[in-house]
C-alpha cells in the first residue's frame, strides 16, 4: 500500500530512464530530427497526463467500490465522489505529486537526459573514427613495410600479436590477425582476400606518399606483384 501511494515505481530511476528510451526511439522513427530536449519535455507529459491521472483515477474507483453500499442513488455516488474527489485531488497535487515530481522525478530525468546525450556523443565519436581509419588490411599492409624498412622481423599470426597491434593500431584483433595470417599463405589466398590485401596496398601507397616516406615504394610494389599472381 505504501510503495502505491508513493508510486515507488513511476519513480524508480530504471523505470524512467526505460521510458526516457521508448519515448525517443519511438519519436525518432516517426521524426529524425527529434532530439533529447523533446524526450524530456514528452516524458514530462507522459508523468501528469498518464502515471498522475492513472494513480488518481484508481484511489477514485477504489473509493468509488467502498461507497456504493452507502449511497441510495446515483445522486448521492455523484455528489459524495465530487466532494470528496476534489479535495482529495489537490491534497495528493500539494503533498504527493508536485513534491516528488520536482524533488525526485525530475531531477532523475535529468540524470538520464545527461546521460544519453554523453552516450550519443560517444557514438557519434566512435562513428566518425571508424569512419576515417584504415581497415585492418591496410593496417597490416602499413605494418609489415614498416617492419622491411626497419629490418624488423614479422610479428607471427596469433592471438599475441593481435593484441600487440590492437595496442598500436586500435583495430579489431581477430581481423588484425586473419589479416596478418594472409602474409604468411600469400600464393594460397582466395580471390576475395586478393582483392581486399590489393585494395590495401593502394591506400597503404596513399598513406605512404602523404608521408613523403620513398623507401616504401619498392615494398609495395613487391606485395603488390604477388597477390597479383594467380
Amino acid at each position: 500500500m505504501k510503495s502505491f501511494i508513493t508510486r515507488e515505481h513511476t519513480l524508480d530511476i530504471n523505470t524512467i530512464r526505460s521510458l526516457f528510451i521508448a519515448e525517443n526511439e519511438k519519436h525518432l522513427e516517426l521524426n529524425p530530427t527529434w532530439n533529447f530536449k523533446a524526450t524530456r519535455i514528452s516524458v514530462i507529459g507522459t508523468y501528469w497526463f498518464r502515471e498522475v491521472l492513472m494513480h488518481f483515477a484508481l484511489i477514485m474507483a477504489i473509493s468509488v467500490l467502498l461507497t456504493l453500499t452507502h449511497c441510495n442513488s446515483w445522486r448521492s455516488l455523484f455528489a459524495a465522489i465530487l466532494i470528496g474527489g476534489l479535495p482529495a485531488l489537490f491534497s495528493l497535487t500539494a503533498f504527493i505529486y508536485f513534491p516528488s515530481f520536482y524533488w525526485n522525478f525530475l531531477p532523475k530525468l535529468e540524470v538520464i537526459t545527461g546521460e544519453q546525450e554523453k552516450l550519443a556523443i560517444q557514438i557519434a565519436e566512435t562513428t566518425k573514427c571508424k569512419r576515417t581509419q584504415f581497415q585492418s588490411p591496410t593496417l597490416i599492409i602499413i605494418y609489415y613495410v614498416n617492419s622491411k624498412i626497419s629490418n624488423a622481423p614479422l610479428l607471427p599470426a596469433n592471438n599475441q600479436s593481435a593484441a600487440l597491434l590492437n595496442k598500436l593500431y586500435g583495430s579489431d584483433k581477430d581481423k588484425l590477425k586473419q589479416n596478418l595470417s594472409r602474409l604468411y599463405r600469400l600464393p594460397s589466398l582466395s580471390a576475395k582476400e586478393r582483392a581486399e590485401m590489393l585494395k590495401g596496398v593502394e591506400y597503404a601507397r596513399s598513406f605512404f606518399k602523404e608521408t613523403g616516406n620513398t623507401n616504401s615504394a619498392k615494398i609495395l610494389d613487391e606485395l603488390e606483384l604477388k597477390l597479383s599472381k594467380p
